[in-house]
């Protein structure tokens, strides 16, 4: 699915339980949604550098903090 410079990618089949979704913006990859633990609890990864360990959060509590930020920078 596009939705101008944005385009979602869905990795597996939508009849499975463990869907995963890529989320890129023009020609660049940003995130991996997932719902490994369930259609409940959807994940949100951020891609790896260096060799680190993937960041993997909520992302109920990833888009809570998201608006917590711009509240913050708008005052």
């Amino acid at each position: 699915m596009q939705n101008g410079n944005w385009q979602t990618t869905i990795l597996s089949d939508p009849g499975h339980e463990h869907l995963v979704a890529e989320v890129s913006f023009g020609d660049r990859f940003l995130l991996l949604l997932d719902r490994e633990q369930g259609r409940e609890n959807v994940c949100v990864s951020f891609p790896a550098k260096d060799g680190a360990p993937e960041v993997r959060v909520p992302l109920a509590d990833f888009i809570a903090q998201l608006q917590a930020a711009a509240v913050d920078l708008c005052r």
